[in-house]
């Protein structure tokens, strides 16, 4: 990867923030692939008020704020995105040359359509829902903490969606494994055929990974080079139907991570770069103060921007593969944060 001006300069500006947002940790989920501990049932109120004076503070030398929400489940807490989301949009009137900006990472099951408009009217125009290829799969996947299937309630939600006369855009993000991979290209006919003229909404396709959760060893992952292969298949489909693919814009090939100016915000007031590993030493960056300062760790912040300096296109893609403990032998991939 060549790294340019433009990039670097982006990567490293103090006129541009984004956070991620973790308004809950909680999830209504129990995915078997997944990797958190649902340990902060909710952001504390401490924290989403130092939130509020950490953003009000860097307002004025801002020119584009970004904020990401994620979780567990962030629609859980609605509440909080209320709170910090209706400050953000206000920021703009005391400082027009402020973009405010906002995505969502859900599992979808609570974004029906009343819900769906009023986070768009709050400014979280962009969402990325995850299927696991057609019911029958998803389901055994992407299953309830009470037990049971979550398709029908997704899509359902998403059925419902494309009635909503609203600007907003939604990235089905599709996983490939061992086992999906055959009957993926037919639940992307489903998408074409029920999405595919409404330019709201695109796919995002790419290969289940192991994230460092209880179930790694048992999950059909595929390896790399076989791997992309299958993607690139899937994707060379998935076009032949129509369908519009994600693909990161120049520049976005950068993890968030690997950026100066890109924190994850966790619901006990911890400051993380990356959303996976939560708990990883290294993956501690700093803490956010009550009063809406932080205090930045020096030595793991330049060890997360290391490929700002060497240009290495491993190191910028996914800065935690190299650095976490010793004595961890999982395999790390940047969950794909999109910011559009």
């Amino acid at each position: 990867m060549i790294l340019s001006t433009e990039d670097l300069a982006r990567s490293l500006s103090n006129e541009r923030l984004h956070l991620i947002l973790m308004p809950t940790e909680a999830c209504n989920f129990r995915c078997v692939y997944c990797y958190e501990d649902f340990k902060y049932r909710r952001m504390e109120p401490w924290v989403v008020e130092a939130v509020r004076r950490w953003i009000a503070s860097r307002a004025p030398g801002l020119r584009s704020l970004h904020l990401s929400w994620f979780g567990g489940e962030p629609l859980l807490a609605r509440g909080v995105i209320r709170t910090l989301m209706g400050d953000a949009r206000a920021l703009h009137g005391n400082y027009p040359d402020l973009t405010v900006t906002s995505n969502a990472t859900t599992n979808g099951y609570l974004l029906t359509p009343a819900v769906l408009t009023e986070l768009v009217d709050l400014g979280v125009t962009g969402y990325q829902i995850s299927f696991d290829g057609p019911r029958e799969y998803h389901d055994r996947k992407r299953v309830l903490a009470g037990g049971g299937g979550s398709f029908d309630r997704i899509w359902g939600n998403l059925l419902a969606a494309r009635d909503v006369k609203k600007a907003f855009s939604i990235t089905i993000r599709v996983h490939v494994d061992q086992e999906t991979a055959e009957a993926v290209p037919r639940f992307l006919e489903q998408v074409s055929n029920t999405f595919g003229g409404d330019d709201r909404f695109d796919v995002y396709i790419r290969g289940l990974s192991r994230l460092g959760g209880p179930n790694d060893a048992a999950l059909p992952v595929f390896e790399r080079e076989e791997g992309a292969q299958v993607i690139d298949r899937v994707k060379d489909h998935a076009r032949s139907l129509g369908l519009r693919l994600f693909e990161a814009e120049p520049g976005h090939s950068i993890c968030y991570a690997a950026r100066a100016n890109s924190f994850v915000v966790r619901a006990n007031g911890r400051l993380n770069k990356c959303t996976v590993a939560l708990e990883e030493p290294s993956n501690l960056v700093g803490v956010l103060r009550p009063d809406g300062t932080v205090d930045l760790k020096p030595a793991p912040m330049m060890l997360w921007m290391r490929g700002l300096k060497s240009g290495d296109a491993a190191e910028l893609k996914c800065p935690m593969r190299g650095i976490r403990s010793a004595d961890s032998t999982h395999r790390t991939e940047s969950l794909g944060i999109i910011v559009k």
